[in-house]
């Protein structure tokens, strides 16, 4: 059973790995700035890229951490 869910996390660690590669090659589309949304700043980009930034790395952390017990 533990072989099982190892297995399993590192699925999740794989499909999350090439999820933020699909994010850094798409930046310019889903993180530039937005056409129809002028008034939207460059500071409010910014913290939604952090934030996004922040819960692939604490994700790939936890599968990892997981990983290894």
């Amino acid at each position: 059973m533990p072989l099982v869910i190892k297995l399993i996390i590192v699925a999740f660690l794989v499909f999350w790995t090439i999820l933020g590669g699909w994010l850094v090659m798409k930046y310019g589309a889903l993180f530039g700035p937005h056409h129809d949304h002028r008034a939207e700043t460059p500071g409010a980009r910014s913290f939604g890229l952090a934030h996004i930034g922040a819960v692939w790395v604490g994700a790939f952390a936890l599968g990892v951490w997981f990983l290894c017990l």
